[in-house]
């Protein structure tokens, strides 16, 4: 068992000696990947802030449109009222007069009637002035 763990030594001692030996290079490895990696941080940042500036730009649109069609929909139920109130208005207008040209019929057929006993009145007394004379 002993000489196998000395085999071994010297092989981890070498190993260890080639990791010394990349350590330099490595640093430089790692700083590179490390200024990489700040700079992907630093541009994924800025596309969510860009993302972030479209959404509000898109949320101040959407909040825009949504006000400008509030107020076209106020104005236009606005609108419906005003009409149904003149609708009720000239409904009503149209019933008054209704019945006065139910009443004006009335008196014209009244009329017509008190006309036709006149003349048939007239004609009668016309005849008896013919007869007398």
């Amino acid at each position: 068992v002993q000489p196998r763990d000395r085999n071994e030594r010297p092989y981890q001692l070498g190993d260890l000696l080639e990791g010394m030996e990349r350590l330099p290079g490595s640093k430089t490895d790692l700083s590179a990947r490390m200024v990489f990696s700040e700079e992907e941080k630093l541009k994924i940042s800025k596309d969510l802030i860009d993302l972030q500036i479209e959404t509000n730009k898109m949320k101040e649109q959407y909040e825009t449109e949504n006000f400008e069609l509030k107020t076209k929909i106020l104005a236009l139920e606005e609108r419906v009222l005003e009409l149904e109130r003149c609708s009720e208005k000239v409904t009503g207008e149209r019933d008054a007069l209704r019945e006065r040209l139910h009443a004006l019929e009335s008196s014209r057929k009244e009329l017509a009637d008190e006309y036709i006993i006149l003349k048939s009145n007239y004609l009668a007394l016309g005849k008896e002035l013919d007869q007398e004379v």
